[in-house]
């Protein structure tokens, strides 16, 4: 008898980042998916139950805005660049017990099931923040969107959350000479009200989770660190028009 049939045999369900569906798969990207692919035909090989799944994340700005530019809708976007994927995995012999899509029924029935019992339950809170708008596109930009000059190195051409340069980080309207990256206008300030998950309700369980051994001792120790500094509210809005 071999050493992994006298074992228990293990149902182990494996999956990997989705890949964004604007855009085509590249080297960097395949690395995950060729090591998840070998490590889950190693569980197989040894007689155990392993299922790869993964999808597209087939929602977003980006992906709305480079639909807007081709001149097709976003659906169509993402039915393509789904293809294309599939098409890039299979000429690598990656193999998806099944590979499917962010923008399904499935996804958005469990997204409200979830979504109507933190409500019901008292975990949900709203509240207005204020945001930069392009008035030109009539829409909230997130901070990648915005383009200008960072205030601590002053190096052009810098995103609107941290400088590539010189590693500082600060808010839109710190920028110097804030523009738009949709548009090319100059941002306003707006306020929106959103939505907010009580994250902090849930940091003791949390805490007691990530140390009963069900994690891996690096990654419950990076948890513990975020833990340890305090939870934020997780704000899980986003502004129309979005896709």
């Amino acid at each position: 008898m071999t050493q992994a049939s006298s074992k228990q045999q293990r149902d182990i369900l494996v999956t990997s980042a989705l890949p964004y569906a604007n855009g085509p798969i590249h080297l960097g990207h395949l690395l995950e998916y060729i090591q998840t692919d070998i490590w889950v035909r190693y569980q197989n090989m040894r007689g155990q139950n392993c299922y790869y799944v993964c999808a597209d994340d087939a929602h977003g700005t980006a992906i709305m805005l480079r639909a807007e530019r081709e001149g097709i809708t976003s659906e169509q976007l993402i039915d393509r660049i789904r293809g294309e994927h599939q098409e890039d995995f299979g000429g690598f012999h990656i193999r998806f017990d099944n590979y499917y899509t962010t923008h399904s029924e499935e996804n958005r029935n469990f997204s409200e099931y979830i979504y109507r019992q933190l409500q019901k339950n008292d975990h949900i809170a709203t509240r207005k923040i204020t945001q930069s708008f392009d008035p030109e596109k009539n829409m909230f930009l997130a901070d990648r969107f915005i383009k200008g000059t960072c205030p601590k190195c002053k190096t052009e051409d810098q995103y609107g959350d941290n400088c590539e340069s010189c590693g500082a980080t600060y808010t839109p309207s710190e920028l110097i000479n804030p523009r738009s990256a949709v548009s090319g206008a100059t941002p306003i300030e707006k306020e929106s009200e959103h939505y907010f998950f009580k994250l902090p309700e849930f940091a003791d369980f949390l805490t007691k989770w990530t140390r009963s051994g069900a994690l891996q001792p690096q990654v419950a120790n990076k948890l513990a660190e975020w833990l340890d500094a305090g939870l934020q509210e997780w704000d899980i809005s986003r502004d129309a028009p979005y896709f």
